[in-house]
């Protein structure tokens, strides 16, 4: 009867180790097979700052740190321990998938910049920053004349003044 009972609770406490360790694997299964099921639909998931080549070409050893903002946006990660290290990052996942995943590193020495590290690497070629400008003619406001009231109250020293 002893010999009974301690094999029942070793086979009991394999089963449950063992149904432990497949219950992942079925979940990771079935996870993989439920994003190839024809209309289910995935987002695409952007996370992180979005940086681009020509943004990180612009960059030069000796700008500041406002400068560098300017360019590549406020840092995803700035470490209260190494506050001369920015860590910017980017992920996008599209259909649950890993698309691109983008990182730079920008260290400073003081408040100049230093070097960078990362995916994206700085060019030779030094092309200056281009700010889209676009020149707006404003018709001049036509001045509306004063009708009899406002002359009345203007000569009496009371001045109206239309709000826009």
């Amino acid at each position: 009867m002893r010999k009974l009972l301690i094999l029942l609770i070793v086979i009991i406490s394999i089963s449950l180790l063992t149904a432990c360790s497949t219950a992942k694997d079925l979940n990771n299964k079935m996870r993989s097979v439920a994003g190839d099921l024809p209309g289910v639909y995935k987002i695409n998931v952007k996370q992180g700052n979005v940086f681009t080549q020509e943004m990180v070409d612009q960059l030069r050893p000796g700008m500041d740190k406002r400068q560098v903002k300017f360019l590549l946006g406020t840092p995803l990660l700035v470490d209260p321990f190494h506050t001369d290290r920015w860590d910017y990052f980017y992920t996008l996942d599209q259909a649950g998938k890993r698309k691109e995943q983008e990182r730079i590193t920008v260290i400073f020495d003081g408040d100049k910049l230093a070097s960078l590290k990362g995916n994206f690497k700085p060019s030779n070629e030094f092309k200056p920053m281009m700010i889209n400008t676009e020149v707006v003619d404003v018709p001049k406001r036509k001045v509306k004349e004063k009708g009899f009231i406002e002359k009345a109250l203007h000569t009496l020293g009371i001045e109206y003044e239309e709000k826009h």
